[in-house]
């Protein structure tokens, strides 16, 4: 009965001449099974009358189809894993060995092969059924055979019997796991966008079923994902969408006008109700949309939230924010207490919901509503020609196992290269939100779990170029200086770095300290940056400081030149950043004359980028009638300085508050443009006004103008510009224009003569 109880194939009766004897057998060993059930993949033995001994050797695992153990470190299976029962049978004494019976619940477990199964060492290769329920099952393996003939019985007729009986347990759990996505992050080194960049999942595995249990292994080798690109609208449009058309009024008005617009909705794609006003229902195409409506009046409004495009499934607008503008006044508030946080506070309970309402002002109001541009990456992917399967790479060697002593993993996941540049070219430059699923399906039933990460459109480095130029006469044009030696020095001017800035970030997301020690790990340090060359250095500046960089370059020949100064760098592109440098004084300067009388002159100034960029240009005035003035140097030509311009942006100077001291290093001023270059580069024109010093000087009667430049490198370069001499205006007015002159000259003097009168008689 009890082998029945366990084991769904029948066995045999036992035959024996004296039926008592075999029945204290049976009974020994189902004692000895009931002992021998909690001691789980250890050898087990059975002892047999008269010293008959059946052995099961052992319980080995086998291995996974990758190469793995399938067996948990607590020694329990899960389903579809597999394993090998051996055993031995030795038989002594008077007991000769017949066959053996190898017993299971064949619901639960499969066996696929055998080697020598009945004999009196085998073996069988087993499977966890997918279908298989948790539970402890039992193996059962049954020696038969019969007493050898005694030599005092020549007519001794052997009958088989069951001889010896033993058994393993073998526990199987329901695979379960648990796993935490304790990180999500953008692999911050490498070139490119952050859309070329791999993205990480720092995952924690913790413990498989309802107790958690760690002592049993879990497994990712399969994933899949879903993903989308986003933009919004242009920043300019949605200034303008923002911006009230406020007119004079009076807080009498009795009407006013409220527009609705919506923004990013790009053309009229969808024929689709948008807007819902007071019941009433518009499509894009009727918007913007104008009600005339009395002053102090309450409105209700609804905003589609999500809307697709025409004819496709893989795009659709999505409602992002709406702003009323100005909000409502409560007209109980006292005049005195309005104040601007007052209208602040009105105007974000009036922000982020599609369903609004609205009094309207006596200036009017303007509702819009902003949407989102989205598309599925994957139809993006195949404007590429890349397939699904390709689009978004896993970067990590398959398969990743969990075990108590490794729990932690880093799953990395990357764009195709092509896929992320044609996302780039359809603008779709705000973010991409990837959900993915991630798990495996070996053990019966699929487990997975979410992972959800979203890309912010970001640079985390700059590619530079310093270049040394000097000019090339014969070729006439701009050639690599190599004998000038380069080194240039960027370091965060703010005592927070980028590097700062990302830790933080992450010590938002998650209190685990493993986790973290393992995502630190792949930040870069926020030190100095230092890139040395000759004649020219390309490299890739890393994003250390959120906004400014103080510059340090040396450069030169024999004698260098060291500038410094704070510069603000734009790493919202990929654009390269270029440092020119040019100790060559030989280089030509560019300047013409744009318009030239007897009067005044224009110049016009081509600062083109070789020359290492201008820091102020000086115009003087020829005085010397020496024939060889074009062959002089500087000093040796009498000049008088007619005018001198500046042509950098100074750096002003900033008073930090002292509770923001401790963010800044040394801090030398800032630019007001969005990316510094050093010195000017470019056209400027340049106004010069004769007087009777700007004689003829040439045998073609011309005058003769110094234009000399410096750049920031010291380096002074110059031309000598021919011009018109000075001479003295001709009056050519007409006789009714001259007595317009005079009788409005007379006019102010009357007037200049009543005002002195009057301070006078004041006093």
């Amino acid at each position: 009965m009890l082998r029945k109880k366990f084991c769904k194939k029948g066995t045999q009766k036992i035959k024996s001449k004296d039926a008592l004897w075999g029945c204290k057998r049976r009974f020994t060993v189902v004692l000895l099974i009931f002992l021998l059930v909690s001691l789980m993949f250890t050898p087990f033995s059975c002892i047999s009358a008269d010293g008959g001994d059946c052995v099961v050797s052992s319980v080995e695992p086998l291995l996974d189809k990758y190469g793995h153990v399938s067996r948990n470190a607590d020694g329990s299976f899960y389903p579809c894993d597999r394993f090998e029962i051996v055993y031995s049978v030795d038989l002594s004494g008077e007991f000769v060995f017949e066959t053996a019976e190898l017993t299971y619940d064949s619901s639960v477990f499969s066996m696929f092969d055998s080697n020598n199964l009945g004999s009196m060492v085998g073996s069988g290769l087993f499977e966890v059924l997918p279908s298989a329920s948790a539970g402890t099952y039992h193996f059962y393996v049954t020696v038969w055979g019969y007493i050898s003939e005694p030599e005092s019985e020549p007519d001794w007729e052997p009958k088989s019997f069951v001889v010896a009986e033993t058994g393993v347990s073998i526990e199987v759990v329901m695979y379960d796991p648990h796993f935490t996505v304790t990180l999500a992050y953008t692999m911050p080194s490498g070139s490119g966008s952050s859309y070329d960049k791999p993205f990480t999942f720092i995952v924690r595995y913790d413990g498989n079923g309802p107790d958690f249990n760690l002592n049993q292994r879990a497994i990712i080798d399969d994933y899949t994902w879903e993903g989308y690109a986003q933009k919004l609208p242009e920043t300019s449009n949605m200034q303008q969408a923002l911006t009230p058309n406020l007119t004079v009024a009076s807080f009498l008005n009795q009407t006013s006008n409220t527009h609705f617009l919506a923004q990013g909705i790009e053309d009229a794609k969808n024929s689709q109700m948008v807007l819902n006003v007071d019941g009433k229902s518009f499509v894009n195409s009727e918007l913007p949309q104008v009600f005339l409506w009395e002053t102090n009046t309450n409105h209700t409004y609804i905003w589609t939230q999500t809307l697709p495009v025409d004819g496709a499934g893989f795009e659709w607008f999505e409602w992002q924010a709406s702003i009323t503008f100005p909000p409502a006044i409560n007209p109980n508030l006292d005049n005195q207490v309005l104040s601007q946080e007052n209208l602040q506070n009105q105007l974000l309970d009036q922000i982020n919901s599609p369903n609004g309402t609205l009094t309207t002002t006596p200036f009017g109001n303007t509702v819009t509503a902003m949407y989102a541009h989205n598309k599925n990456i994957e139809q993006i992917a195949k404007d590429t020609g890349v397939g699904k399967d390709q689009t978004l790479k896993n970067l990590n060697p398959t398969p990743t196992y969990f075990t108590l002593q490794e729990r932690y993993t880093k799953l990395q996941y990357q764009l195709d290269p092509k896929v992320a540049k044609e996302i780039a070219v359809q603008n779709f430059t705000n973010s991409l939100y990837y959900n993915l699923t991630i798990g495996c399906d070996l053990f019966g039933v699929p487990r997975y779990f979410e992972a959800n990460f979203t890309c912010e459109y970001e640079f985390f480095d700059k590619p530079i170029n310093a270049t040394a130029y000097k000019w090339n006469p014969t070729l006439q044009n701009w050639t690599i200086d190599n004998t000038v030696t380069i080194d240039a020095t960027f370091e965060s001017a703010l005592n927070i770095t980028t590097t700062d800035i990302l830790r933080s970030n992450l010590e938002e997301q998650t209190s685990d300290q493993t986790a973290l020690k393992m995502a630190l790990a792949d930040l870069y340090t926020s030190g100095p940056q230092t890139f040395t060359g000759t004649g020219s250095i390309e490299a890739n500046l890393k994003r250390t400081s959120p906004l400014y960089y103080n510059l340090k370059i040396t450069a030169g020949q024999q004698q260098k030149v060291t500038l410094q100064k704070t510069v603000q760098l734009n790493f919202q592109n990929n654009n390269t950043y270029n440092l020119p440098l040019n100790f060559d004084p030989n280089s030509p300067l560019q300047v013409t004359v744009l318009s030239d009388s007897s009067q005044n002159t224009i110049l016009q100034l081509d600062a083109p980028t070789e020359l290492g960029g201008l820091t102020n240009i000086t115009i003087y005035l020829i005085t010397n009638p020496n024939e060889n003035w074009n062959n002089l140097p500087k000093n040796q030509l009498d000049l008088r300085l007619l005018k001198t311009l500046e042509l950098t942006i100074p750096q002003e100077q900033v008073q930090m508050p002292p509770e923001h001291e401790q963010f800044y290093q040394y801090y030398s001023g800032y630019s007001a443009i969005f990316e510094d270059i050093l010195g000017f580069q470019g056209q400027t024109q340049i106004a010069i006004q004769k007087d009777k010093t700007t004689t003829a000087l040439t045998k073609q009667g011309e005058a003769l103008l110094y234009v000399e430049a410096t750049n920031v490198w010291g380096t002074t370069f110059h031309q000598i510009i021919p011009i018109q001499p000075y001479s003295a205006p001709k009056w050519n007015i007409p006789l009714n224009q001259a007595t317009t002159y005079l009788v409005v000259i007379v006019i102010v003097a009357i007037l200049v003569s009543f005002v002195t009168y009057l301070v006078k008689a004041k006093q």
